[in-house]
């Protein structure tokens, strides 16, 4: 019988969500062109890719009107005028995907028994809203990962990574901002980090 969480059922499981992806995200395309007026593709992508060329032409990204987001996401895009207009995308569903690697490790680390480790995942890499958001363009999945990836950081008690990651996440949107005081919390309850702290070198273990 196979194991749900043997290392062969976890690579197919994520495998076949980026395939997935992939392709919608190819099956978008066409959608787009067939249909102008009824885009498949987000907004917001539309205006990082604007965003990206002013930068791939050596202007800041704001000078695209209406630009309101971190400039990060206009220079993930500049893949678009590299690679191809669909690169900046691929890069999104990409990190999607990371997210529910970093949330298999969570629940893996919180949890004795990994038997429902991949139902529970599921929920996140397999819903069609969060299939939808990376594969029309939108960056919000970005923000989740980065949260998720801060949090397996501190559970790791890799602070300064954890906080530097966390840091992005609160540049890309600010609502992360609330898990600030939690976060503050846990670290000041590790009465062991706070010792090591007296030594300048040892906060970067």
């Amino acid at each position: 019988m196979v194991k749900l969480d043997s290392p062969a059922v976890k690579f197919w499981f994520f495998a076949f969500a980026y395939i997935g992806r992939l392709a919608l995200v190819y099956v978008a395309k066409i959608i787009d062109e067939k249909t102008p007026n009824m885009k498949y593709t987000d907004t917001d992508y539309d205006v990082f890719s604007d965003a990206a060329t002013h930068v791939y032409n050596g202007n800041s990204p704001y000078s695209r009107h209406t630009y309101r987001y971190t400039p990060l996401a206009a220079y993930i895009c500049v893949l678009n005028n590299l690679i191809h207009p669909l690169a900046g995308k691929i890069v999104f569903c990409t990190l999607d995907i990371l997210m529910g690697i970093f949330m298999w490790s969570l629940i893996e680390s919180q949890n004795r028994s990994t038997k429902y480790t991949i139902f529970y995942v599921a929920f996140w890499i397999y819903n069609p809203v969060t299939v939808g958001m990376s594969t029309r363009g939108s960056n919000d999945n970005i923000i989740t990962m980065l949260v998720f990836a801060t949090l397996y950081f501190l559970l790791k008690k890799r602070y300064v990574t954890s906080g530097i990651v966390y840091g992005l996440s609160v540049h890309f949107k600010i609502y992360p901002i609330i898990y600030s005081l939690p976060i503050y919390l846990f670290i000041d309850c590790d009465r062991e980090a706070i010792t090591r702290s007296k030594n300048p070198a040892s906060i970067l273990q």
